[in-house]
């Protein structure tokens, strides 16, 4: 899994035709990967939410910060180890516009949970 990171919307502030080829450019991109088998799965994440926790059995809910770094959406990827996802992180051309981060995890089989 990819989770892509950021604060806020990285290119919410570049002029509305430099926002519509990041998005041509990272919908190839994602397209590209589907085409290879690499890619399995892509959403991004509307920046509001809710954090929920609880601590010794009681709940409690805060808003997700919007100025403070968060998932801005990811990519379920089909990697065959942490080079080559590392490689399909560093070649997603979002990095070009804004700043952007990346956190690389892989899924965790768990007999009775996932395939």
């Amino acid at each position: 899994m990819l989770f892509i990171k950021a604060k806020g919307n990285p290119v919410g502030s570049l002029p509305q035709e430099k926002q519509e080829q990041h998005v041509q450019k990272v919908g190839g991109f994602i397209q590209n990967l589907v085409t290879q088998n690499k890619m399995k799965d892509a959403q991004p994440l509307v920046p509001s939410g809710l954090i929920v926790s609880n601590e010794n059995g009681s709940f409690s809910e805060q808003p997700i910060n919007e100025k403070e770094e968060m998932i801005a959406g990811y990519y379920h990827i089909q990697a065959k180890d942490l080079t080559e996802a590392t490689e399909i992180a560093k070649s997603d051309p979002r990095f070009e516009d804004g700043k952007w981060r990346m956190e690389i995890r892989q899924i965790m089989k768990i007999d009775g949970i996932n395939k």
